[in-house]
């Protein structure tokens, strides 16, 4: 019976990933209950994630472009299990606000945050790295109605620019970190901070290696409509975590 869909070939990728999340979880355990020597494990990890998610994307792109796999129907049913993907995702965040606010208004807690928390000050790296994750998801917005117009120039810019942004917000994050005057095993404050605004910072690598590979597709004269738009969705939902982020955990706190 003739059909629009293809069987997957084997691929490693699945179990591999699997593992090394595990090892990072692993890892991440370790670190919080005081080895030090763990942290090498988590960063061993976050790498080989990164690699393996890059070689998987690049294996779903071959499918596309190289073997003609991915029909209309094949592309549509990408769509919504992405579309699934971003509503767990959701439910994801929407967990840490909730323990963040399960916390914050619970009358055990006269003072929130609890006292000894030197808050990060909103109006200082916070403000700076919205106004760069707004920027960034704004460049690639322009970028994607360039390649609508088909000029493929300013498409290539714009998506630049976007990854360049959402490059030095991480590092300014990573900075904000080690900067900070409590860890994640200080308080509950602390907790849910490092938890929501780690898991966070995980997404937007995410999505900068997804317009990455955006750039490159259009860079050798692909066509990559479906990548583009799911990616472009993708960030933005990270966009609006964050200014959900600096309201209530940065902002308000203060």
């Amino acid at each position: 019976m003739r059909h629009p869909y293809h069987l997957l070939d084997l691929s490693p990728w699945p179990l591999l990933i699997s593992f090394n999340l595990l090892s990072l979880l692993i890892g991440l355990l370790g670190y919080l209950n005081g080895y030090i020597s763990s942290l090498n494990l988590v960063l061993y990890s976050l790498i080989m994630v990164i690699i393996i998610f890059t070689n998987w994307l690049y294996d779903v792109m071959s499918e596309s472009l190289y073997l003609g796999f991915h029909l209309n129907e094949v592309s549509r049913g990408l769509a919504l299990g992405f579309l699934l993907f971003i509503l767990t995702e959701i439910m994801l965040f929407f967990s840490f606000f909730w323990s963040y606010f399960h916390s914050a208004l619970n009358p055990t807690y006269l003072i929130w945050p609890p006292i000894g928390i030197d808050l990060i000050n909103p109006w200082s790296i916070p403000l700076l790295n919205t106004f760069l994750l707004l920027y960034s998801g704004i460049s690639a917005t322009w970028a994607h109605h360039s390649l609508i117009n088909n000029n493929r120039k300013e498409s290539l810019l714009g998506l630049g620019i976007g990854i360049v942004l959402g490059v030095i917000f991480f590092i300014l994050q990573l900075f904000e970190y080690f900067n900070s005057t409590y860890d994640i095993t200080d308080s509950v404050y602390s907790s849910a901070f490092y938890l929501t605004t780690g898991a966070h910072g995980l997404h937007v690598v995410v999505g900068v290696l997804m317009l990455f590979f955006t750039w490159i597709r259009i860079y050798f004269f692909h066509s990559p409509s479906l990548l583009f738009d799911l990616s472009l969705l993708y960030y933005h939902f990270v966009d609006i975590v964050w200014i959900a982020l600096f309201i209530l955990i940065y902002y308000m706190a203060y």
